[in-house]
């Protein structure tokens, strides 16, 4: 039989991995909106099939659309706002962009990345995310300290070229929406020495468990998202540009905001985030900006103060 998950529960990443790990049904699909946001969706849908008796059309396909289902803002409103802001940037070519960006990531470079359509449910899927390189092991800790401003031992997700998936992690399905737990391959687990055993607390955290370490979990786990061309195609091709220059087909993916706030929408809100944190560059459109050349903001509340720790 098939599983279909909605609901809070349904967030629950470690039991979905258990459960598709299992083999207890064909396949399972997971409503990336599981919690009250989705239920506006359901509320709609009852709606258009119960009391508009529309007839239900299905072709055995996610037609989510990847849940990219939010606003989106075009190049020319992006660049009306930079030049209105004066802010410096430069322009790729969308051949261009997804080689600039993957040196960027090989270079270590921590980057906002603001893409298309804004994602619907609580997970930044490649549209409105910050990202890295997963191989790093300073990585976990910069992002932590840096960007997000909270812990510095919390773990980070991946994205996964659909793929390569089993070079990396246990698993046997597609995990498009981030809502899958699962181990990391053996193969690239690292073992820890007597003396990192004998670590504790922070230290231990941070000792690097695998080849792709700001990625894995202290139980060799990642809560993974695979990304496949139809789903978002300039988001592949950029992990894919990073994967043909380093061999590495996995790359950090965390939302676009810091702790407290939720994920940025508009470029306005993408340049303040930037601006904010330690990120090193912005890629909005085909537009990317050195933090480097950028001014520093001249009227800013004292955000951090704000928002209290999770």
């Amino acid at each position: 039989g098939h599983l279909c998950l909605a609901g809070g529960v349904a967030l629950n990443c470690v039991a979905n991995g258990k459960i598709v790990r299992e083999k207890i049904f064909e396949d399972i699909w997971i409503q990336p909106a599981a919690g009250d946001a989705g239920g506006a969706l359901g509320a709609a849908l009852f709606v258009w099939y119960k009391y508009l008796n529309n007839k239900r059309l299905t072709n055995g396909r996610d037609s989510q659309k990847a849940s990219y289902l939010g606003p989106e803002y075009p190049d020319e409103e992006i660049e009306n706002f930079l030049k209105d802001e004066s802010i410096p940037y430069k322009k790729y070519s969308r051949e261009e962009l997804p080689k600039a960006v993957a040196d960027l990531l090989a270079q270590e470079k921590v980057v906002g990345w603001f893409q298309g359509r804004m994602e619907f449910g609580p997970r930044a899927l490649g549209a409105r995310s910050i990202i890295a390189d997963a191989r790093s092991e300073q990585m976990q800790s910069k992002l932590n300290l840096k960007i997000k401003f909270r812990e510095s031992f919390r773990p980070f997700a991946p994205t996964v070229l659909q793929d390569k998936t089993k070079e990396y992690f246990n698993l046997d399905c597609d995990s498009p929406y981030m809502l899958l737990v699962a181990p990391v391959k053996e193969n690239i687990r690292r073992k820890m020495t007597v003396e990192e055993n004998s670590l504790f607390g922070i230290k231990k955290l941070n000792v690097k468990r695998s080849d792709i370490a700001a990625v894995t979990h202290i139980d060799y786990s990642a809560r993974v998202q695979t990304i496949k061309r139809d789903d978002f195609a300039l988001y592949y091709d950029t992990i894919n540009e990073f994967y043909k220059k380093t061999g590495s087909a996995v790359i950090v993916n965390t939302s676009f905001n810091v702790r407290g706030e939720p994920l940025v929408c508009r470029p306005q809100e993408a340049y303040r985030c930037f601006m904010r944190t330690g990120m090193d560059y912005l890629v909005m459109g085909s537009f990317v900006l050195d933090k480097k050349e950028q001014k520093h903001l001249d009227k800013d509340t004292d955000w951090k103060n704000e928002f209290s720790l999770d």
